[in-house]
């Protein structure tokens, strides 16, 4: 691709403290009001798994990305940032990442502005490569559509024992996966790839996407909180009704009962292990590994050298975590 000659190339071995450090400098370099809210976000590091997959997406055979893929990943981050601090809002979820989430400090007014500034810095940090490639600008836009969608069709379905599979993969699919989808389809298109292939990847980022959140799903249900770094077994006691438990109640239909109701934290724990002992979380992974199988067909296709290796290491990072 033409654009490509307006990015110089840099090594992908420390890119990611790069990307890091970009992350920092956009939430310190706020206005005050905002400064202590962006500040307390600062103090903290994810995974950073979608700046990962778009580093290696767009690396070449000789260990280097373009410039702006450092700026792109930056701007994924930041992006997957202001959602965090809206879920917190949605789910009154206390923690984040080990500390105080921004809702439980600051008030949930706070939080939502906050994660509102954040989408306006992540567009803003994007505004010099959207010039490069104009016609890839309004990707962000869908992606942001799609999480909306995603989080407004869980919220329609809390406490909902009706919930289905397919309904569940269709909340996800837009909740989750469209960041991961992004994430590959931005690395791929920075990279040069044809369209074809661009496309590929992005399917290839979506079943990484899928099976990340049913990972999620499952680590709900068995981890323990000081290595999850945030509440189990939430996502039960809130309502918040996901794959493991849809399939837990199509075994045992009894376990509807409880759900949209308040529960004690005894029964919250006791239908935890209900979920666990008839199948739930086994089958909710063998549905997450056939997504990594999908992702990792196409990235076998689609790519080769190092970078087929450094996505599919990603991939098996994804698929085996515990927190």
């Amino acid at each position: 691709m033409e654009n490509m000659e307006n990015s110089a190339r840099v090594p992908l071995e420390g890119a990611l403290g790069a990307v890091r450090e970009a992350l920092r400098r956009a939430l310190h370099d706020v206005q005050p009001p905002m400064l202590d809210l962006t500040a307390h976000l600062a103090g903290t590091e994810g995974k950073n798994f979608r700046a990962l997959l778009l580093l290696a997406a767009a690396s070449g055979e000789d260990g280097t990305i373009p410039q702006d893929a450092i700026t792109a990943a930056a701007a994924i981050e930041l992006l997957h940032l202001a959602t965090l601090v809206h879920d917190d809002v949605i789910d009154d979820a206390d923690e984040r990442r080990g500390k105080p989430s921004v809702k439980s400090r600051f008030g949930n007014k706070a939080a939502v502005v906050c994660g509102d500034y954040l989408f306006c810095k992540c567009f803003m940090m994007v505004s010099e490569l959207a010039k490069r490639y104009q016609d890839q600008y309004e990707l962000i836009a869908r992606a942001v559509t799609k999480i909306c969608l995603g989080e407004m069709r869980q919220l329609r379905h809390n406490g909902d024992a009706a919930l289905t599979v397919r309904r569940y993969l269709k909340i996800i699919a837009g909740k989750t996966s469209a960041l991961f989808a992004l994430s590959m389809y931005s690395g791929a298109l920075l990279s040069g790839d044809e369209p074809l292939r661009v496309r590929r990847l992005a399917r290839a980022g979506h079943y990484i996407g899928m099976a990340f959140q049913l990972t999620d799903d499952c680590l709900d249900y068995e981890t323990q909180g000081d290595i999850l770094k945030k509440p189990v077994k939430n996502d039960l006691a809130e309502g918040v009704v996901t794959m493991p438990l849809i399939l837990a109640m199509a075994e045992k239909p009894e376990l509807k009962e409880a759900v949209g109701r308040e529960l004690t934290p005894r029964e919250v724990a006791e239908i935890a292990a209900q979920v666990v002992a008839l199948g739930g979380v086994r089958r909710t992974r063998a549905v997450a590994q056939r997504y990594c199988d999908k992702a990792a067909k196409l990235i076998a296709q689609e790519t080769d050298g190092r970078r087929r290796e450094e996505l599919l290491a990603l991939l098996e990072k994804i698929r085996v975590r515990v927190y």
